[in-house]
């Protein structure tokens, strides 16, 4: 298959337009024009020649990216499949139309500088985007304790109280005597397990120690 391809430098010089065709592939069209210049060796000045433009079009991925980089005034190089047409203008005059199905777009960096960032292809999706894509709860749905649905600290869990407070009045306040009673494991003859009357009778009397005179002291005496 015969095809021209051709490499042109020169600026945007429409308002760059993205659309999709009916398949749903992105399209984006936009006119390049160049000016010839030449130095007057008569004058000793620069002339400027005819301006030229050609109707760019780039496809798919092309596209995208050049709808987020281009924009009108820019200076580029195209390189692309040529292609030339006439048809008829409203009036009836014959007209020739330069067609650049573009390959590849860039700046042109003798005019300016440019930044490249590399786009790369979406990866897999995570547990939890996955579940998120098909309306499933998430793993940790049910087990925040600060959240509208989960954990007895959750919205769902103060309702569930409040229904079961209106039920019952009893749960609505606690008991003030049960909580002043003190603890049985906090009581020292429960502690101990030993009867109240185990000190008179296991142990001497205090008062019998203080008045008990030792042995050696009444010997000697």
């Amino acid at each position: 298959m015969n095809e021209a391809f051709v490499s042109l430098t020169g600026y945007v010089a429409s308002q760059p337009r993205l659309r999709n065709v009916r398949s749903g592939i992105p399209v984006l069209s936009m006119r390049v024009a160049w000016t010839p210049r030449w130095l007057d060796r008569m004058t000793g000045e620069w002339s400027d020649g005819t301006t030229s433009y050609a109707t760019v079009t780039c496809w798919r991925k092309l596209a995208d990216n050049a709808a987020l980089c281009l924009r009108k005034g820019d200076p580029v190089v195209v390189k692309g499949r040529l292609s030339v047409r006439t048809y008829a203008d409203r009036q009836g005059a014959q007209r020739t139309q330069v067609d650049v199905d573009a390959t590849s777009v860039g700046h042109d960096l003798n005019r300016g500088v440019a930044q490249f960032q590399r786009t790369r292809p979406a990866t897999g999706q995570t547990a939890a985007e996955y579940a998120g894509s098909l309306g499933v709860a998430g793993p940790d749905a049910g087990h925040d304790g600060g959240g509208l649905a989960g954990g007895p600290d959750g919205l769902a869990g103060q309702d569930a109280a409040a229904e079961l407070r209106e039920a019952d009045p009893r749960l609505a306040e606690p008991d003030a005597d049960a909580a002043l009673e003190p603890d049985a494991a906090l009581e020292p003859d429960a502690a101990l397990g030993a009867d109240p009357d185990q000190d008179a009778a296991g142990l001497p009397d205090e008062a019998g120690l203080m008045d008990a005179e030792p042995a050696g002291a009444a010997a000697g005496r």
